[in-house]
This record gives structure tokens, sequence and C-alpha cells, in this order.
């Protein structure tokens, strides 16, 4: 695999953003189109969350493909302080302001908050959620990240001794553990890391023959088809495999086209991770501060237009965070 520009992976990756932040924001789409029109169009934010650690785990084969495993340590080291540039300041500068804005004004500091902002901030599972709710995904992403570079150690062996963690992994699916951490372990959603590592060793071991436009729009529309639940998939295990036969199209497509950048999807992807942070934000802002509730006007098509401005704040806001504080951090902290 050749280092190049994966569009459709980023565009990917940012419908995958939005589709978290419209199954947490449908509520204000009930009562325009249909009365439950957000239900119909978000049911579930979990495909979404399901993308994203696919993507994630072709983009960690794919990104060390040509690593030099003679120096494990040094990898090791590399690997983590890069994915924790990436992700830790803008989660925890948004994980801060959450407690500081929606948390604290109902509850005093304390020890016991205290102790759950450090483990948020530490990605260290307690509860159901972190302090910033969406942060128990990132739980699992720095999971994944950890043994991922932990492997490095195995040199040449790295990817059988991921795959044997996995096959481990697997076995504790049905397991019950009080726990947290053990919880995060035993959770079958880790598998689509595994899906995404699959996908970039067959297309890193294998030279895979250019895949049609066509097919790569019928995985998005399968991806979608099951994203709106159309496409109902019961079996946990088939559901992660046809998600898999899906984004290895798509990927396998991205390592051989040179198409024109769609400009709306590319600026989605881009902002995805910020998108994912800090969509909840503003529908909370909305209801604690300004006490409004889904569903507040009257008028249907003007619950519809109050829905498309509340998306434009939070697209707007995302941008502003992507370019002014996500980049410039990261640009600052790796040099």
């Amino acid at each position: 695999m050749n280092n190049k520009k994966l569009l459709n992976i980023q565009y990917l990756r940012g419908i995958a953003a939005f589709m978290v932040c419209g199954f947490h924001t449908k509520g204000w789409l009930d009562n325009t189109i249909t009365s439950n029109f957000g239900e119909m169009l978000f049911p579930s934010g979990e495909y979404g969350v399901q993308f994203f650690f696919v993507i994630s785990g072709f983009i960690m084969v794919y990104t060390t493909q040509n690593l030099n495993i003679e120096n494990p340590f040094k990898n090791v080291v590399s690997f983590l302080k890069k994915r924790i540039i990436r992700i830790s300041p803008l989660y925890t500068v948004l994980t801060l302001a959450w407690f500081f804005l929606f948390i604290y004004p109902l509850y005093s500091i304390n020890y016991v908050s205290c102790i759950k902002i450090i483990k948020s901030l530490l990605f260290i599972p307690f509860g159901n959620f972190p302090i910033l709710y969406l942060g128990w995904t990132l739980n699992f992403e720095m999971f994944f990240y950890l043994v991922f570079a932990l492997c490095f150690f195995f040199k040449k062996y790295r990817y059988w001794a991921l795959c044997l963690f996995f096959v481990i992994q697997i076995t504790l699916h049905h397991l019950s553990f009080d726990h947290s951490y053990m919880k995060l372990i035993a959770s079958p959603i880790i598998s689509y890391f595994f899906v995404g590592v699959l996908i970039g060793l067959l297309l890193n071991s294998f030279k895979v023959f250019a895949v049609h436009p066509y097919l790569r729009i019928l995985g998005f529309i399968i991806l979608l088809l099951i994203q709106l639940e159309i496409f109902k998939i019961p079996n946990f295990y088939l559901q992660m495999i046809i998600i898999g036969i899906c984004c290895f199209i798509i990927f396998a497509y991205d390592l051989h086209a040179e198409d024109k950048v769609i400009k709306p999807l590319y600026f989605l992807g881009n902002i995805s991770f910020s998108l994912y942070l800090f969509h909840p934000f503003v529908h909370k802002f909305l209801m604690e501060y300004l006490n409004l509730k889904p569903g507040f006007l009257e008028n249907p098509v003007y619950n519809l237009l109050f829905y498309i401005f509340m998306l434009s704040i939070i697209f707007g806001f995302s941008y502003l965070l992507h370019q002014f504080f996500e980049k410039k951090i990261i640009q600052y902290l790796r040099f």
C-alpha cells in the first residue's frame, strides 16, 4: 500500500460523525416532516461508532506499514505519543468545558467528581460514561492503540500477536465482568477494530484489483441502509462481516482511484473529530440555558428550519475548533 490521500475513507469518517451527531440531536427533527422523522433518519448511533472503529483499525495498519521493526521501544513511544497528541488535547478541553458548563452548576466539586474527571481524562472507564459521555468510544480507541503499540515488541510477528489478542478477546464476549475495564476488554464492539486491521493486512499482502466506482457506491449504499435500519441484520457477527466487506470495497477502491474531491463530504471528514465531540454542547446549551425543547415551535416547517440552523451552528463551531485548536495544537506538540 502506498501512502496517498484516502478520500473515500475521509468521506466515511465524516458520514460516521454526522450519524452520531444526528442520533443525538434527532429529537429536534420530530414534528417536522413527520412526527417521528428524527427516529426514521437516525434510528441508531452505534453504526457510526462501528464505522469509526473499522477505519481506525485499517488506518493503524496503513500508517505503520513501513515501520522499522528493529527498535520496538522507540516505535511504541512514538506511536502512543502521536495518538495521544491527536486525541487528548481537544478531548481534555471539551471534557473540562462540559463539567463546568453542565455538571458543576448542579453539583459541587468534591473528591468523587475529581476522581471522575481524572479517570475521564486518562481514558479509564468507570460506571456507564465518562464526564463527556461521548468519551466512552475514546476509551475503546485508546485501549486499542495501547494493544496495537505493545504488539510492536513482537517485531515481525506483531500482527500474529495482535490476532492472538483478538482471538482471546472474542472468547470473552459472552462472559460477564463487574470491573469496568474488564467490561471494556470483553466488549464485542472491539472486534470492529480487528475487522479494520484485517482489511489493512489483506490489502497490504495481496495485489487487489482496481474496484469499479459503482461497486464502491454500492458499498456506501449498503452501509447507509444498515444505518437507516432498512437492512436489518439480527446477528452481530454477520453484521460485522457485511460491514467489513463494504469497508473492504471502499478502502480497496481508495488505494487505486484518483477521484475529484467531493467538497461537502471532505469538509465533514476534516472536522469529524471536532464534530463528534462538540455537537452535544449545542443542543445541551439550548435545553439547559435557553430552556428550549425539541418541537418547541408549533409550525413543522419552522421546527425543520430551526434544526438546520442548529446544525449550521454545530458545523460552524466544529470547523473553528478543528481549524484553530485541533490543527494548531497538533502542529505545536509534534514539533
